[in-house]
């Protein structure tokens, strides 16, 4: 097992991936093997509830090391949770007044509390939620988080069926928008630590967002974007442009030569070509300009 995370370092936020593989390491030398999915989570449980008989024990005798045992199998045990949870929702740790704790969107996961508590007497709470296993903990982290994304992306719609039907008529395509449009919320959030909502506002953080992928994309260096990693960024926030624009403007999306392209007046808006354009071109190529002149642009292809 991990020893007592080190006060020296800047914040426990930066040791918990470190023993979160202490702690799998050494229950795979009991013959344990945990993989870092979300399947592992009963065996951790059944981990934890041996563990709570055995600090039980020592408390009982008054053994003065089970306050401290108590600490390093809640922080090691915290950190494989955590790491779990950050995987499955591209989270991220974060230090909050000491504590670590993990960025997932809208919501923040707070692994050792519950982790400590459930070490303690087999039960947690996470606000009003109760909590019963780290399973059920990272079962509602991961609910937390498409409650946000789908919220987000449904906005003033009523339901995601008259959302997914003011898309297209392609029922395939309408749901590639909504996934698309998803994931460019999640990475805005928990890579570019900016907030969208697929206003036309929300354009000048995508602005942002495209300054930075532009320096990837004509810096030389290890980081630099490759040509398909350029194709898929291109699509994620051309899609996400592109839904923006219909919802202003209108129109709808549909395949032309097996791109999804935003139809505007019979006309292609081509959102995702532009996109592509503004990373590698630069600020030249500004998106919120693009969202104000687009029905001049389509206009202009009759």
């Amino acid at each position: 097992m991990s020893n007592l995370p080190d006060a020296s370092l800047p914040n426990m936020a930066d040791q918990m991936p470190a023993l979160a593989a202490e702690f799998a390491e050494a229950c795979k030398n009991t013959g344990v093997n945990l993989d870092f999915l979300p399947r592992t989570l009963p065996l951790v449980d059944k981990i934890i509830a041996g563990r709570r008989a055995e600090l039980q024990q020592l408390a009982s005798k008054q053994d003065p090391q089970a306050a401290e045992l108590k600490a390093k199998y809640s922080a090691s045990v915290a950190g494989y949770v955590g790491e779990v949870i950050r995987k499955e929702t591209g989270g991220s740790w974060y230090d909050f007044d000491g504590r670590p704790m993990l960025n997932v969107g809208d919501y923040q996961a707070d692994p050792l509390p519950i982790v400590t508590a459930l070490l303690q007497s087999g039960q947690a709470r996470d606000g009003d939620v109760a909590i019963a296993s780290t399973k059920a903990y990272c079962e509602m982290i991961g609910r937390m988080q498409r409650v946000w994304l789908e919220g987000t992306v449904l906005g003033t719609y009523d339901s995601m069926a008259a959302l997914r039907t003011s898309m297209t008529p392609d029922a395939k395509l309408a749901g590639i928008i909504v996934a698309q449009s998803q994931a460019a919320i999640k990475s805005a959030r928990l890579t570019f630590d900016e907030s969208l909502d697929l206003s036309s506002e929300s354009l000048e953080q995508v602005e942002t967002i495209m300054s930075r992928l532009h320096k990837l994309a004509t810096e030389a260096g290890p980081d630099q974007l490759t040509e398909q990693q350029l194709g898929e960024l291109a699509t994620l926030w051309g899609i996400y442009v592109g839904e923006v624009i219909r919802r202003y403007y209108g129109g709808q999306w549909a395949l032309v030569d097996g791109v999804p392209d935003l139809t505007l007046g019979g006309r292609n808006a081509a959102p995702i070509a532009k996109v592509r354009k503004r990373i590698t071109s630069g600020p030249m190529d500004n998106l919120k300009y693009y969202f104000t002149s687009i029905m001049k642009v389509v206009s202009s292809q009759q």
